[in-house]
């Protein structure tokens, strides 16, 4: 994994969640570490994370994160009921398609050195997607009112969006009081998100100039 990343981190909160062992192998992405002819064999996509366990291999984060609750701790973070499990995958979707694509629409140009600034076409699209994810927040959780695995995967984007600092979030006030729920609730947050959540955030404005 790489702690900088919103998916490895996801994945590596959803580990400490359910109270599993695991072995944490950081990857260094950006000297090319997943392009290694053993990384590619395991994801010739070279993205982060994968997670294996035994010969299953997983490269995508949320995918990982649904079989760990599945296959290891079944609860209601991801419970068997196919109705409940839709509400929670709708969420997942919903983040990988909308809230966390529209950030990286936002923030990935500019880590990796193609531009300096965001269009406001870009970040109009993605307050948008604040304005709904405010609203899957308001009963305390990004879905109902107990914590499910959606509610990690949002919060590795939403705490990547704290440390850019390049957007007002203060308008969007369900999502404040759910965000610092979850760093309550979440073990081992600071470790396991917040750092590498800086970590990014300080990748990000190294490049960004504000108009």
């Amino acid at each position: 994994a790489f702690p900088a990343s919103p998916p490895s981190r996801a994945v590596h909160m959803a580990l400490d969640l359910l109270g599993l062992e695991y072995n944490y192998v950081e990857v260094a992405v950006l000297d090319g570490a997943t392009r290694t002819p053993e990384y590619l064999s395991m994801n010739p996509q070279h993205t982060v994370p994968v997670l294996t366990d035994g010969n299953l291999v997983i490269t995508e984060s949320r995918a990982a994160m649904t079989y760990l609750v599945s296959q290891h701790k079944p609860s209601q973070l991801y419970p068997a009921c196919a109705k409940k499990r839709s509400q929670i995958d709708q969420r997942l979707y919903f983040n990988i398609g909308t809230f966390y694509s529209r950030m990286g629409d936002c923030v990935y140009p500019v880590c990796f050195g193609k531009t300096k600034t965001i269009s406001e076409e870009k970040k109009d699209a993605l307050k948008e997607a604040l304005m709904w994810t405010n609203q899957m927040a308001a009963c305390g959780y990004v879905l109902g009112n107990s914590m499910t695995i959606a509610d990690v995967d949002f919060m590795a984007t939403y705490s990547t969006l704290e440390a850019c600092n390049f957007i007002n979030l203060a308008p969007y006030k369900n999502l404040k009081i759910w965000a610092d729920r979850m760093k309550q609730q979440i073990p081992k947050y600071a470790e396991n998100c917040g750092k590498g959540a800086a970590g990014f955030g300080e990748w990000f404005n190294s490049n960004y100039s504000k108009e």
